[in-house]
């Protein structure tokens, strides 16, 4: 992978988590239906992990 294109899905990832910081606490509160709440929330949960994995396996490349 090249610097620029590092770069690139390294600023992707960053957007995506900024995107998500308290959007799928939010979506559940609106949502006032726990069953959609708890598949948001892990949902949620589930992106930031994986983006926060994708953004350290980046840093080291």
């Amino acid at each position: 992978m090249t610097h620029e294109t590092n770069h690139d899905a390294t600023a992707a990832l960053h957007a995506l988590l900024d995107g998500a910081d308290g959007c799928g606490p939010a979506a559940a509160r609106l949502a006032q239906d726990d069953e959609l709440a708890d598949f948001l929330c892990g949902a949620h949960d589930e992106i930031v992990g994986e983006a926060g994995r994708l953004l350290a396996q980046r840093a080291t490349e």
